[in-house]
């Protein structure tokens, strides 16, 4: 079991720490500890079947939605301390979108999630209670933070993936294309109001296009493959007009 009494007097992050939203919640409320982490390495494959005369056959597989569970602590100085905690706790954790989250052992994996459900605290001493988090993945997947890429991509991931953004400055004005050459997927803007200098963003997170840093997003061609322009190692990407910076994240299961 954790040590938690001598971490808080020695003030260090427990080493099972969980950031969420950018922001260690041992930094946020004075007295909280993460103890422990369940969930991170947990896979479930949802697989649709057909039987046939020997074995079956494979319809379909899904990799379903992930839980994290974190059992944290709480030192307070008596019950009406340890309430005002628990609903400065409740009310930061509380989120209508996916935030970021990651753990100080592991600092290099993004999971995105939201509170799905809070316990209620048991109190073990008048000063001390523990209680259990659970955050909802609805993307079961991890990510690295993000990483810059050449024409050529060098993300590696064993899961399909889409760039995070592309940026490009242009050179020339009207009309840009981006190609995947390896599989001929293209993001077209023709004839649109973009000039040399401009800077056009492809953000595939929100699914827009901004230039200059205002939402264009019309004028994007309608044909283009915007919604399922992924990225493999080892792909090549031209860009017709501009110079160009890929940004993406591995993703791992």
């Amino acid at each position: 079991m954790f040590d938690f009494r001598s971490t808080i007097e020695s003030m260090e992050l427990p080493p099972k720490a969980m950031r969420y939203a950018d922001r260690y919640l041992e930094n946020y409320i004075q007295g909280y500890l993460t103890l422990d982490v369940y969930g991170r390495e947990a896979l479930e494959l949802s697989i649709q079947n057909e039987e046939v005369y020997v074995g079956s056959i494979i319809a379909k597989q899904q990799i379903k939605s992930r839980v994290l569970t974190i059992e944290y602590g709480i030192l307070t100085e008596g019950f009406e301390d340890g309430q005002k905690k628990f609903n400065k706790l409740k009310q930061y954790l509380f989120r209508l979108d996916d935030v970021p989250i990651s753990f100080k052992d592991e600092d290099t994996i993004i999971f995105y999630g939201r509170l799905s459900n809070i316990t209620q605290p048991e109190y073990h001493t008048r000063d001390f209670a523990t209680g259990k988090i659970e955050i909802f993945c609805q993307d079961p997947l991890k990510y690295s933070r993000l990483k810059e890429s050449g024409n050529e991509i060098t993300i590696n991931s064993p899961v399909e993936t889409t760039p995070r953004k592309i940026e490009v400055k242009m050179i020339g004005s009207s009309s840009l294309q981006i190609k995947n050459t390896t599989t001929g997927k293209l993001i077209k803007i023709t004839g649109a109001s973009i000039y040399s200098g401009n800077t056009v963003t492809f953000d595939f997170d929100k699914g827009k296009v901004f230039v200059n840093d205002v939402d264009r997003t019309t004028i994007l061609d309608l044909e283009s493959d915007f919604e399922n322009f992924y990225i493999h190692r080892g792909d090549k990407l031209t860009c017709s007009n501009g110079t160009m910076k890929i940004y993406g994240s591995e993703v791992y299961l």
